[in-house]
């Protein structure tokens, strides 16, 4: 609601104007005060939009008023009201920029006109206002989506992120969120209400795809890594709890200048990449917080276990596997995804070395490793599989390009339902993790983002065609938000759908 300031030192003339305020029903919260210095006094407080001030008063007269409201605070109205209506009055109240000039006493007819033409008036400004910010906002978010998928930006751009980022001095903290389904997708709106809940509202949210997203963490407390940890714990909890979908956040260092804001892009997605885990885990890029997921000793085994499968000795290949779990489990420090990483990289090296090995065969289990509870059984299932990888060392590997054939003509096929990594995998067989692997080695992309990129370009052909509504060609392309269609949209084309249809 507007708020208007009613100055006059006659009580009686403030309380016949907030009387016809109130009996025409303006959207108006009325506050009032006795001369032009109360009135400043007032004005340097609190959020006023509306002046309306007598001329005539002690202290400070309202053209005074006028004049320094106009000076400190040009973007409130001023509407000036005396019982002298000479042409020096009126003069002097244009000078000041006083939107009109009433005579006392005031006629009730022409007070209801100056009244609704004023609301209009800065209804229409705040409109404006705000879709000059929404598309300020639009641009971006457009320009953050670039950089964080590699982009190279304009000279403009990159002054336009450094503006943004550091125009007021402030630290900034980039947290990268992943998920194995189309969660921003499904639950886009009830995972920014948890944003909003425990991170406040200058976070800011940038999605990249249905799986994937960032958030600027601008606040001062939020950058503190204690009170952040507590706050995203709760975060993750909570869309868990909703969703039962699990997410795997990378909360990068405090950054204070662009240089060091790329370095934590580069930091995240190296991390991001190398981490083959989802679900309820928060990796810090931190100095001090790395080391809880790194352990040298550990290291130290898994080097010469790998030089043992490079060297394709059977019996080393058994001893170092268990001096490795060993070491782990003597370590006590490192993390669960930690362990994860470690394990998935030498059954990695064990298939690069040995193609004979039936390594979806070993990935079709490999949920037990990446959701099981307790280390003891991540080390079993770990040991186990090192034994039938090594027992089927003469068995044939499957063709991996025959099956990226299948996958792609399956999202050709399913791109407007309603499709994930579990669901491909489930159509062709295979397990998630393995499709997951072998789509990306295949490709050099990840499976969603592919989804991602079909479904942008049979959007781009429907709308070629112009036969569609836009919301018919969201649901089309298997999109049942169409805002966060739109946004998709533009993200990969730089317009949004509508623009695109114009033009």
């Amino acid at each position: 609601m507007l708020r208007i300031l009613l100055v006059d030192d006659e009580r009686e003339e403030r309380e016949g104007i907030e009387y016809l305020i109130r009996k025409y029903q303006y959207p108006l919260a009325v506050a009032q005060a006795q001369n032009g210095a109360r009135a400043m006094e007032y004005i340097e407080h609190n959020e006023v939009d509306i002046l309306f001030t007598d001329v005539k008063m002690p202290v400070m007269d309202g053209l005074e008023l006028a004049r320094e409201v106009n000076r400190r605070f040009p973007a409130v109205k001023i509407i000036i009201f005396s019982a002298y209506g000479e042409f020096d009055y009126a003069k002097k109240a244009l000078e000041a920029n006083a939107v009109n000039y009433l005579l006392k006493p005031i006629e009730i007819e022409e007070f209801c006109q100056v009244m609704e033409k004023l609301l209009e008036s800065i209804q229409r400004e705040k409109e404006q206002t705000e879709a000059l910010e929404q598309q300020n906002l639009q641009r971006m978010q457009n320009t953050f989506y670039r950089i964080l998928t590699g982009a190279r930006l304009t000279a403009a751009e990159h002054d336009r992120i450094r503006g943004h980022l550091f125009g007021q001095n402030r630290d900034c903290r980039l947290v990268h969120i992943e998920c194995t389904d189309n969660f921003f997708d499904k639950w886009e709106e009830l995972f920014l209400k948890l944003v909003k809940m425990y991170l406040g509202e200058l976070t800011e949210y940038i999605n990249l795809y249905p799986n994937e997203a960032y958030l600027l963490i601008r606040e001062g407390k939020l950058l503190a890594k204690g009170y952040l940890k507590e706050q995203l714990i709760k975060l993750s909890r909570d869309a868990a709890s909703y969703t039962k979908i699990d997410l795997t956040i990378i909360v990068g260092k405090c950054s204070a200048s662009m240089e060091e804001f790329e370095k934590e892009i580069e930091t995240i997605y190296e991390i991001g990449r190398d981490a083959f885990s989802f679900g309820n885990e928060i990796i810090w890029t931190e100095g001090e917080l790395v080391q809880e997921h790194y352990s040298s000793d550990v290291e130290a085994m898994r080097g010469q276990l790998i030089l043992a499968i490079e060297a394709g000795h059977v019996e080393l290949i058994r001893k170092f596997a268990r001096e490795l779990a060993d070491a782990i489990v003597k370590s006590g420090k490192v993390s669960k995804i930690y362990v994860q990483n470690v394990f998935y990289t030498v059954f990695q090296t064990m298939y690069d070395k040995n193609p004979d090995i039936r390594y979806e065969r070993i990935l079709n289990s490999s949920d037990e490793l990446f959701y099981a509870k307790g280390a003891r059984n991540i080390i079993d299932f770990f040991l186990q599989n090192i034994d039938e990888m090594l027992e089927g060392l003469q068995e044939k590997s499957p063709d991996d390009s025959a099956n990226i054939q299948k996958i792609k003509r399956l999202v050709e096929k399913e791109y407007m339902h309603d499709i994930n990594l579990s669901y491909v995998a489930e159509q062709i067989h295979l397990a998630p993790a393995y499709v997951s692997y072998i789509f990306k080695k295949e490709t050099g992309q990840t499976l969603i983002k592919y989804i991602t990129e079909v479904r942008m370009e049979k959007a781009r052909m429907l709308l070629e065609e112009g036969n569609l509504k836009i919301i018919q060609i969201a649901k089309n392309c298997g999109y049942e938000n169409q805002s966060y269609f739109n946004r998709a949209f533009k993200n990969y084309f730089g317009q949004s759908p509508k623009q695109y249809k114009e033009r």
